[in-house]
């Protein structure tokens, strides 16, 4: 994992032909993709499952970018402790926001995930980039998650999966 400051990451998703919208959210129907949006599951015990479902719709991938865009908005949930500790474990020594993107390799999958989790228990806002851009994943603080993704097939499969477990859709504002 290497870390990013926010015009390096910026940087990055121009380079991989990425456009962001405001607040460096990606776009979703502007970019001609299709989109869903669930409720985020409120057990912990579904937390790590959803977190390694969230990453495997992202597959293909062989780098991500994990990308908090907002923090500090439920501050009594937040884990700084284990946040920077996990940081630290790369030799990664800056606070968030000096680097608030993280550029993961394909084998460093369960990392990935580990910091999924991280940002859904601390109520953050990120997003998830892939350099193919295959999918796009957008998790708010206000508890929600969009998939975004080219291939409508696709999307119809996380959807489906999302309601086996269990998980309520939003419906598009009208």
């Amino acid at each position: 994992m290497k870390t990013l400051n926010a015009s390096a990451a910026v940087e990055w998703a121009r380079t991989n032909k990425i456009h962001l919208g405001e607040h460096r959210k990606p776009l979703g129907p502007e970019a001609g993709l299709k989109k869903c949006r669930f409720v985020l599951p409120k057990s912990a015990s579904k937390q790590v499952s959803f977190c390694r479902f969230i990453e495997r719709s992202l597959r293909p991938w062989e780098r991500c970018l994990f990308w908090v865009t907002e923090w500090g908005i439920w501050e009594s949930s937040e884990n700084w402790h284990l946040y920077y500790r996990l940081r630290q474990s790369y030799g990664d020594h800056l606070l968030i926001e000096e680097a608030s993107a993280h550029l993961f390799l394909e084998y460093e999958v369960h990392d990935l995930i580990s910091f999924i989790q991280i940002g859904l228990t601390s109520g953050w806002d990120f997003t998830l980039l892939t350099r193919n851009d295959y999918t796009r994943i957008f998790v708010s603080h206000d508890e929600w998650v969009e998939f975004m993704t080219h291939d409508e097939i696709e999307l119809e499969k996380i959807q489906s999966e999302l309601l086996t477990l269990g998980l309520e859709a939003i419906p598009e504002p009208a």
